[in-house]
């Protein structure tokens, strides 16, 4: 959508000040949540999912794990927002894409989304994962997602 629909919100939340005070109280009980998480884990491989791209909090979650936990735990970011589907980064021991930008099949920003599709993530008996992120198995073929009532290109 356009600029108008935040506006309105901010309107009918009592302010722009109001809905930030709230966001921020938000981000910080998250913060605290994954310090908690951290703390009591005892998973060899953790997901942490949520909406927006560069906010995973992987390091919060990392840096509040016991020290005899500390390098043992492989942590895996999911994230959409953008309605795009790529890989963002990858373990340096494994290759295997670690910072997952997905949901690419949402529909935003045009009449086709480009690259339509989800991922797949197969945990391993040893604790590790495989991610597939941009096969033909999880993506669409480009410009077969579009609009509801878009006319064909």
């Amino acid at each position: 959508g356009d600029a108008t629909g935040h506006a309105r919100a901010f309107a009918g939340c009592g302010g722009q000040a109001v809905v930030q005070h709230h966001f921020l109280a938000v981000g910080k009980a998250a913060r605290e949540l994954l310090k908690a998480r951290a703390r009591a884990n005892t998973a060899n491989t953790v997901v942490i999912s949520q909406h927006y791209p560069g906010h995973c909090m992987k390091e919060v979650f990392e840096g509040a794990l016991p020290p005899a936990r500390k390098g043992q735990v492989k942590v895996l970011c999911v994230y959409g927002h953008t309605h795009d589907q790529k890989c963002d980064g990858n373990d340096p021991e494994t290759g295997v894409c670690t910072m997952i930008m997905t949901g690419g099949g949402g529909g935003c920003c045009g009449p086709e989304v480009n690259l339509g599709g989800f991922s797949a993530i197969h945990l391993e008996d040893d604790g590790g994962f495989v991610s597939d992120v941009d096969s033909e198995h999880v993506r669409f073929p480009f410009g077969q997602c579009k609009w509801a009532g878009m006319p064909a290109p």
